[in-house]
């Protein structure tokens, strides 16, 4: 056969025709193979003579009482096992098809957006959804919101102090904000530093520590507190502002629960008498109006589902 002849006989062929066929030599014989299929023998003997036609040759020997294939029947059956083989296997290729992950996660994130509960969904988005991509972008709460805003981010995890309406927030957890020193400051070590001796330190700190900037709440309440000198050193990265801290440039705010494993490794000190910090919310801000990927989708379901199911009390972290 030519090619055009070839796609006229498989537009043709009745591949109800193969599988009736297939039960046939597996019962090994008619009736057996009309009970399977829940058909008359007749019908049964008639698509047999209709396989033999659109083939031209002869699939069963009709001579004997036993049944018996043919060569060509022979031929038949093992072509007719690969092809049931084949489509069997379709469900479960197509079903991990349609149920496989991909796509990129972009995430806004505050330096100091830290928890187990963002640890644990990232590590269960990676092992479920391997094939799936996300990237960890580090910017100001305020400019995490505007990303999603404008969706140029699948989400962020910002402080939020004024919710912008038409996205969704759920907080994930709750910090606050200890202020602490290097050990080659001489505050180290000592549960007895006076605020006067706080005033006379210099001062290191996050830009958005302003009154302007999303840790607002924060700066009044160190003005409060009696500390408002101009900072000598910023940075968005939590680990340079806590390099800074450690190395004595200056003393400064890192959240309490991000600080602690430093003041265990001897590296920070806490300095207690700063106890007017005020509590903050780590915000998964989210655009309903974002047209998301599969690996999107997945991620924030993950981190939905993980803060739904842990009381906020168990996610507060001071």
């Amino acid at each position: 056969m030519n090619r055009t002849e070839l796609e006229r006989f498989c537009r043709n062929l009745d591949w109800n025709l193969l599988y009736t066929y297939l039960v046939v030599c597996e019962e090994r014989g008619i009736t057996k193979a009309a009970k399977r299929l829940l058909v008359t023998q007749p019908a049964i003997t008639n698509a047999l003579k209709r396989l033999e036609t659109q083939f031209d040759c002869q699939l069963l020997d009709r001579n004997e009482r036993e049944f018996t294939l043919t060569n060509a029947g022979n031929l038949l059956f093992e072509e007719c096992l690969e092809l049931h083989s084949g489509v069997t296997r379709m469900t479960e290729v197509l079903k991990g098809v349609r149920e496989e992950v991909t796509g990129h996660v972009s995430v806004a994130t505050a330096s100091h957006a830290e928890s187990p509960i963002i640890d644990t969904a990232l590590v269960e988005f990676h092992r479920k959804y391997p094939k799936a991509t996300l990237s960890m972008n580090v910017v100001t709460s305020g400019d995490g919101v505007t990303l999603v805003k404008r969706k140029s981010a699948s989400c962020s995890l910002s402080i939020v102090n004024n919710p912008q309406p038409g996205l969704n927030y759920d907080v994930l957890y709750r910090e606050k904000f200890g202020l602490y020193c290097g050990k080659d400051t001489p505050l180290f070590g000592r549960d007895d530093v006076t605020p006067e001796e706080i005033w006379a330190q210099p001062y290191v700190t996050f830009p958005t520590d302003e009154v302007t900037g999303e840790m607002s709440r924060f700066a009044e309440a160190r003005k409060q507190f009696g500390y408002g000198k101009n900072p000598i050193g910023r940075s968005y990265h939590v680990e340079e502002l806590r390099r800074m801290i450690e190395i004595g440039v200056g003393i400064g705010p890192i959240p309490k629960h991000v600080g602690q494993r430093f003041v265990d490794e001897g590296r920070l000190w806490e300095l207690k008498c700063f106890d007017v910090s005020p509590v903050f919310e780590i915000v998964l801000v989210t655009n309903p109006r974002t047209r998301t990927n599969k690996a999107e989708k997945a991620f924030i379901r993950i981190l939905k589902h993980a803060i739904k199911d842990i009381p906020i009390e168990e996610r507060t972290y001071f």
